[in-house]
């Protein structure tokens, strides 16, 4: 892998732990599992919370970086529909907020997907998304979630 740094806030992430040989073509959650299993943090130790809360806030970056920030965007919320395959896309900020809120996508899954190129995977109802979410531990906090006015039309309650 040798010490490939991207650019982007993940990556940017990853670069404060430079002793981690970090691969940015996997996914971010599975690489910051192996970052703390690398380290040896045990779940929930200080340095493990610390570096999750910074990890989470470089997630809210990223989704910035790639689908803007302006929740009342018409041509930002549109991108957002085509990318959850919402389809006819919406032509009004309201109608583009509602579909938004009826796709089940898991959230670390979604932003992933731009760096991976792994397509979405879009689930039928809440429950499968739950159950999804809860058995592969990619819990995504809400109040990380709200740190972004947009991120939050896809925040769900899961626990």
């Amino acid at each position: 892998m040798g010490k490939t740094r991207a650019s982007d806030p993940i990556g940017k992430f990853f670069a404060r732990y430079n002793q981690f040989d970090y691969d940015p073509h996997s996914e971010a959650w599975s690489e910051y599992h192996r970052m703390c299993a690398f380290f040896n943090w045990k779940k929930d130790c200080k340095k493990e919370r610390a570096a999750n809360t910074l990890f989470r806030d470089a997630i809210v970056a990223q989704f910035g970086c790639l689908y803007g920030v302006d929740e009342n965007k018409l041509a930002t919320l549109q991108r957002l529909c085509e990318k959850l395959e919402v389809f006819p896309v919406p032509q009004s900020v309201t109608s583009c907020k509602k579909a938004i809120s009826k796709v089940h996508v898991n959230i670390m899954d979604f932003i992933d997907s731009e760096r991976t190129g792994v397509p979405i995977r879009i689930f039928g109802s809440l429950s499968q998304l739950r159950r999804y979410t809860v058995d592969n531990d990619k819990i995504f906090p809400k109040r990380q979630a709200r740190k972004s006015a947009l991120l939050r039309y896809l925040l769900r309650r899961i626990l």
